[in-house]
Parts: structure tokens; C-alpha cells; sequence
């Protein structure tokens, strides 16, 4: 099975078992009943969502069974997964980031311009960052650049891109 980080238990917060959890998803990942996985010394634990509300930047998540601080605080500073079963289905033009990592870039004259080792968001927009010649560089994830999605990515390159 495939696991994708959705999150990182930053630590607990006061005695009945809720954990300080920063997202790394859009997508709300932490609703009640949600099954999710903590990477907990090598091994996935399958966890559900008893409830969940907003602290500042974070969430604050108690999971079903671990009502008591004891047994959650062997989960401080671990990260939570979603399983690729439990992954929502997306629309033909949304892409989850990690089915984007990987994907080797062409340009309109069907030439190689590397592959995505990364995605950026950044406040204008999210970014591709690409390993190209022993260089990382970074397209913009936008229209104007991003011609279609396969197996790979298409893009219309212009002049400075690279």
C-alpha cells in the first residue's frame, strides 16, 4: 500500500490525548472519521479521527482510543499519512503533487527538460522545480506554461525559461 504525508505532529496539547498537528494538504484530510496512519517508529498505525478543530496555524486532532495524554505522547514530532485508498478522486485537470514528482518535462519541440523533483507554492503561484543540466530551475504551475499532462509533462517553453 502507498502512504502520502498529509500532516506533522508538532506535539500534545493538555491531558486528553489532543495532538498540535501542522497540515501539509489542502485538502482536509482531518474530519471525524477520517482513517489516516502515523509513521510511528518505522510502522504505520492506522488512527480515526474522533475530532478536530483549529489552533492559530494548527489543528488540534484527538484520535479514537487515544483520549489520554500517555498514549499519544509517544507520537510527538511524527508525521501522518493518508493511505492511496483513501485518497480523494480528483477532477481531470487537478493533480495531486505527489503523482506530479517524477514526470519528466517536454517542451513544444518534443526535447527533455528534466524532471520535477519538487513542487513550491509560493504566494503568486505554485512552482515546478526541475532538475535540468545540473541545475534545478522553476515553471510556473499556470496556463501559459503547462500545455497537458500525461505520463509527462508538456510544456510551452520560452526564451529565459531555462
Amino acid at each position: 500500500m502507498k502512504y502520502f504525508k498529509c500532516g506533522h505532529i508538532m506535539t500534545t496539547h493538555g491531558i486528553k490525548g489532543d495532538l498540535k498537528i501542522k497540515p501539509s494538504t489542502d485538502f482536509d484530510r482531518f474530519y471525524p472519521g477520517s482513517h489516516l496512519f502515523i509513521l510511528h517508529q518505522g510502522n504505520y498505525e492506522e488512527v480515526v479521527v474522533k475530532k478536530t478543530s483549529n489552533f492559530k496555524d494548527y489543528l488540534l486532532v484527538s484520535f479514537e482510543g487515544l483520549l489520554d495524554i500517555n498514549l499519544v505522547q509517544k507520537y510527538h514530532s511524527n508525521d501522518i499519512y493518508v493511505s492511496e485508498d483513501n485518497r480523494e478522486q480528483l477532477n481531470d485537470d487537478e493533480f495531486y503533487y505527489s503523482d506530479l514528482i517524477g514526470l519528466e518535462l517536454i517542451n513544444q519541440h518534443n526535447e527533455s527538460r528534466g524532471k520535477v523533483i519538487e513542487i513550491r507554492e509560493l504566494p503568486q503561484a505554485c512552482y515546478l522545480v526541475v532538475y535540468y543540466n545540473n541545475k534545478s530551475y522553476m515553471i510556473p504551475f499556470i496556463e501559459e506554461f503547462i500545455l497537458e499532462i500525461d505520463d509527462k509533462i508538456h510544456i510551452n517553453e520560452i526564451e529565459g525559461l531555462f
